[in-house]
């Protein structure tokens, strides 16, 4: 199973990857919608581990929860806040504005896993997994990010 969920994490960053990439190579049109694709396709995955919150509420029983410790309630508000936050980021005017919010949103929500999620009663490391696909994810959100310096960097242009 853990070579399954790595592959599939691994599959699930070539979205923020291509599209982080698109952004520097390709024409000013294709560029912004790139970014506009990279904030929605980060807003999913953001809903996506939000959702792994009501995964623990719902497939452990009371007593594993009581080990995980923290409020049952807090758990799925967090899960559905997080996903409406990142639905919002997505409706924000400018780009960079959008996808800043959702880098502030991945780092926070691996933050709040790293709290919660710590005793995961699991054979191996969903911790380890979801700081690699943290880091890996933030960088592409940075190196689009990055992108909106282009002008300057380069002296004119997009």
């Amino acid at each position: 199973m853990r070579l399954i969920a790595y592959l599939l994490a691994l599959g699930l960053l070539l979205p923020f990857w291509g599209l982080a990439l698109l952004v520097w190579v390709a024409s000013p049109g294709w560029s912004a919608y790139a970014l506009e694709a990279l904030a929605a396709w980060s807003a999913v995955m953001l809903g996506f581990l939000g959702a792994i919150h009501w995964g623990v509420v719902l497939a452990t029983t009371p007593a594993e929860r009581a080990l995980l410790g923290g409020d049952v309630r807090h758990r799925l508000l967090w899960g559905a806040l997080l996903a409406v936050l990142a639905w919002i980021a997505v409706l924000l005017p400018w780009n960079v504005l959008s996808l800043s919010t959702l880098f502030l949103l991945l780092v926070v929500s691996w933050q709040v896993d790293r709290r919660w999620l710590s005793n995961l009663p699991v054979g191996w490391s969903y911790q380890r997994l979801r700081r690699l696909f943290t880091l890996a994810a933030a960088l592409a959100l940075l190196v689009a990010i990055a992108s909106w310096m282009r002008p300057l960097v380069t002296g004119g242009g997009a």
